[in-house]
């Protein structure tokens, strides 16, 4: 799985948001929001392949969660990456 690299996260306050920065207006629709936790992951894999294990080992080595846990919640992330173009297989 890669990363979608026309992509940019940003930070806007306490927000994350997925913004393209080659669009030529500025879409709000296409703005989508990232929790810090998302937020982490996404910069942590950033230009690089990687897989839905590459991501729960990253989140259980950051955070004290349980690996099935970690596994649900990772395969729903990258469901959700691909399903709305943010990732590729």
């Amino acid at each position: 799985m890669k990363l979608n690299n026309l992509l940019k996260l940003r930070q806007v306050g306490g927000e994350y948001m997925i913004i393209n920065p080659y669009s030529e207006a500025a879409d709000m629709t296409q703005v989508i929001s990232l929790n810090e936790t998302a937020a982490w992951l996404w910069k942590q894999v950033e230009e690089k392949e990687f897989t839905t294990d590459t991501l729960v080992n990253l989140l259980c080595e950051e955070y004290e969660v349980d690996r099935s846990t970690a596994e649900n919640d990772i395969r729903e992330l990258c469901n959700e990456w691909l399903r709305k173009g943010l990732a590729t297989e």
